[in-house]
Order: structure tokens, then sequence, then C-alpha cells
């Protein structure tokens, strides 16, 4: 599956993963325990984050932080960290932690 990649440098790449575990492991590492969250933008988009990155220090991603606050999708006053997975097709994954 297609979905794009957003860095905290502005960059945004196109690049295909298998599963969600693939983009889980993009976005947070390699590491077993390492949990992603899927931030709904409420136009059938989400985000898959790293829901540790503030712990971890990770920097702030501004594209993402701005795309999810005009979605109303986190509070004015939140903000993303690290690089972000925007998948535009939910449905194309064949494994979720939660739905």
């Amino acid at each position: 599956m297609q979905v794009q990649l957003l860095r905290i440098n502005g960059e945004k790449v196109n690049i295909n993963v298998t599963s969600f575990t693939e983009a889980r492991a993009i976005v947070c590492g390699m590491h077993e325990n390492d949990t992603a969250e899927l931030i709904s933008l409420n136009n059938g988009n989400y985000f898959l984050i790293d829901e540790e990155g503030k712990l971890k220090n990770y920097s702030i991603n501004e594209e993402a932080t701005e795309m999810a606050h005009e979605a109303e999708a986190i509070y004015p006053t939140d903000f993303i960290v690290g690089d972000v997975i925007l998948i535009l097709d939910i449905n194309e994954f064949d494994e979720l932690p939660y739905e």
C-alpha cells in the first residue's frame, strides 16, 4: 500500500508498506515495545505517529501539526513530533492494533 511519509524536515516521500507492523517500525523504530498511535484527521485520512515521540524528545513536525490543527484532530496547544505516516485508506491495512 502506498502511504506518504511526512518527515520533520518538511520532506514528503511516497513509500510502499506491506503491513501495519512495517509502518509502525518506520515511525517508531525497530523496538518491539514501541507503540504507534492512529490520529483521525476527520476526512477519512489518518496519521500514524510514535505514541512516545514527545518522551523521546523528537522534533516537532510542523507540517503534520498544521494538518492536524486544521482537521481539529488535536488540541490547539498540542503538537505532533517525529516522522509521521499519512494513511489515505486505512482499510488497506491487514492488521490494526485497535480500531
